[in-house]
């Protein structure tokens, strides 16, 4: 849970609290719209639960300003208080499961909540007469309507006569009625919410703490100041990490400087990136003369290693002075051309490809003109001719506008332009695992198991937006063969991994697994994304590969078979997943997918983000599945290590092959 408990909203609290507002307007507004779904309004109380257990009050508070807004625009004054009543519902039961308390602390809250609500309502109904004769009239029509049903029915007369006095009731005496059943409502209500609420939270609280900002977040208006930077002696420990991720690190940033930072994966690379964007050290000092002013002009900007977190804008020329003051000017031109976009200020963002993409992340942090440029891992998914030009890019930054720049990055090569270079070293021993064993005799390839004639594929086809990727793709992988099929960023090496995994169909031709369209086999073809943790989507190791496989989440055997087949010890799996190395996270996934016996594993960019240690194991994993017999299409711009691995390769160029060779 968030331990800030006073201060504005944080980055991470206005994200939860719109996405929790927008879901539940659209549950409050479809309980108001479709017959009968009036109850399934409550189960908006399950995503402001979660909120409401992992943040401070004020974000519930500004989530209920937010979603009963949208639903009373779209759905009067109903959606407001179906989107109002999830709100309570959901706050009651996720803060008392925040302090640790049981279902009596909610039911007395509950019973507290519903006095104010029903006395609330009984005042509102008191004062406003006419609304009070129609919300009464349109009750007890609807009693009536229900208990002359109940009487046309073989031995509903009883029923229907009650509900007949019920109605009465309600219009004789309605401020008893509405009181008692308004407090009813808000009881049976809670309890409900309670009931669907514990295993969801159950599961939150045993899989992590709250999340966290990805960087800090600075309040106050004074000027930044974030150099000359000295860091004397920091250490950095994670809340219930066991050891220090960053150790004793020690160096200077003036302006004008270009240092280079190195190290293996899991030795705090970008840990210390977020040192550098203004959090605070477990241990040692970081001085500067005045604040990081992170996002600020004139203070610390921060080029990420995947560029599509940072591109917001929809077009390139939007995306440049996206979140800038307006009294700010900015030669946006000049910067693009500057980054080689010249003349793409009217390009769509979503089409770049992703050398371009980190060009214009670069621009965008020099348009707010910044004494410290902090670029972490940016050549991770670059393909070497767009890593050689970015990296020229970065080494003239401290040259051409007076900055400091610190380059973080795994590629020893790529600290050669800077002034000075630091060494965080290798990770310890223990993170990384032990090779697979490997099988006596690789079989036989077999028959042809995933065919592609000439695919096509147009995003936003047939609308004038239309973008061809694919044009024409001819391809035939036999059973247990290795293909690598690689090709520069834009070439449509994703799209065709997404063709091949089923989950978009080509716009023309065909893409077929044992003679089935892919489409409509989906899991025959296993894709593993270029990001492994966006496929890890429980808190644990164990858990996001038991969700990745399909087994149980209790079933603890299952999961240390899976590991062990990857050459992970079992105990990886009672790890946080935000825990683990880039080289596991990778493993973990691939424990998870190999788990469902795929006919074809396709790996989108395997390679991205290790360094050379990792890159070397986790190649040796995948030639002992390959040797097993899987067949394994790998996705890659990084074709410098895998030849061992790969039985073919096929270039892909401008959407189509453009040619083949055989290793």
């Amino acid at each position: 849970m968030s331990d800030m408990q006073s201060g504005p909203l944080r980055p991470v609290e206005f994200a939860h609290a719109a996405v929790t507002a927008a879901l539940m307007s659209v549950i409050a507004v479809l309980s108001m719209v479709v017959p009968g779904a009036v109850v399934f309004a409550w189960a908006g109380a399950v995503p402001m639960g979660v909120l409401a257990y992992h943040h401070r009050a004020r974000v519930a508070v500004a989530t209920a300003v937010a979603c009963g807004g949208i639903a009373f625009l779209l759905a009067g004054f109903g959606g407001l208080v179906s989107a109002w009543t999830c709100v309570y519902m959901g706050v009651i039961c996720g803060q008392v499961r925040r302090r640790n308390r049981g279902a009596g602390t909610m039911l007395a809250v509950a019973a507290l909540w519903g006095v104010v609500v029903a006395t609330a309502v009984f005042a509102f109904l008191g004062v406003l007469a006419d609304l009070r004769t129609i919300v009464l009239g349109v009750f007890a029509a609807n009693v009536h309507g229900l208990g002359a049903l109940f009487e046309s029915v073989p031995f509903g007369a009883g029923t229907g006569a009650a509900l007949h006095r019920l109605a009465e009731f309600g219009l004789e005496r309605w401020p008893v009625f509405v009181w008692v059943s308004v407090w009813l409502i808000v009881v049976f209500g809670c309890s409900f919410a309670w009931r669907i609420l514990t295993p969801v939270l159950r599961r939150v609280r045993a899989s992590s703490a709250a999340p966290q900002d990805l960087l800090p977040v600075e309040t106050g208006s004074t000027a930044p100041r974030p150099l000359p930077l000295i860091l004397r002696d920091v250490h950095y420990r994670y809340p219930g990490a066991e050891r220090d991720t960053v150790t004793g690190v020690s160096f200077t940033v003036a302006p004008g400087d270009h240092l280079a930072v190195t190290g293996a994966n899991g030795t705090g690379k970008s840990t210390l990136m977020r040192v550098l964007a203004g959090y605070t050290p477990t241990s040692g000092t970081v001085t500067r003369p005045g604040p990081v002013g992170l996002g600020r002009v004139g203070g610390t900007a921060v080029v990420l290693q995947h560029a599509d977190s940072q591109v917001l804008g929809i077009r390139v020329s939007d995306d440049v002075v996206w979140g800038l003051p307006p009294d700010v000017e900015v030669d946006v031109d000049g910067l693009l051309a500057e980054v080689g976009l010249a003349g793409m200020g009217h390009r769509d963002t979503s089409g770049l490809s992703g050398g371009e993409a980190q060009r214009l992340a670069v621009a965008a942090a020099l348009a707010r003109r910044p004494a410290l440029v902090v670029a972490d891992e940016v050549t991770t998914m670059v393909d070497r001719d767009g890593r050689t030009e970015l990296l020229g890019l970065l080494r003239g930054l401290s040259r051409d506008h007076d900055l400091g720049l610190v380059n973080i990055t795994h590629y020893p090569e790529e600290a050669d332009g800077a002034d000075r270079t630091v060494d965080l070293g290798t990770a310890a021993r223990a993170d990384r695992p032990d090779p697979p064993q490997r099988t006596a005799a690789r079989p036989e390839l077999g028959d042809p198991v995933l065919i592609l004639d000439d695919v096509h594929f147009e995003y936003d086809a047939g609308t004038p937006w239309r973008r061809p990727a694919l044009r024409g793709v001819d391809l035939c992988i036999r059973a247990g063969e290795a293909v690598l099929l690689c090709g520069g960023n834009g070439s449509g090496k994703s799209t065709l991994a997404w063709v091949m995994a089923g989950l978009v169909e080509p716009t023309s031709g065909s893409c077929e697994v044992d003679g089935a369209p892919t489409a409509a086999r989906v899991g025959a073809v296993a894709l593993a994304l270029q990001s492994a943790r966006l496929q890890l989507v429980r808190g644990t190791a164990g858990g996001a590969l038991a969700a990745l496989a399909g087994y149980r989440p209790d079933d603890g055997a299952a999961v240390a078979a899976a590991l062990a087949t990857v050459g992970l010890p079992a105990a990886i799996g009672e790890l946080l997943v935000d825990r683990l190395s880039g080289g596991q996270l990778r493993r973990v996934a691939l424990a998870g997918l190999l788990a469902r016996d795929p006919r074809v594993l396709i790996l989108d960019e395997p390679l991205a983000g290790l360094d050379l240690p990792s890159q070397r194991e986790l190649i040796e994993l995948l030639v002992a599945v390959r040797d097993a017999g899987q067949t394994i299409v790998i996705i890659s711009h990084d074709v410098d290590h895998l030849d061992r691995l790969c039985d073919r390769t096929v270039h892909l160029s401008g959407g189509v092959v453009d040619r083949e060779e055989v290793a």
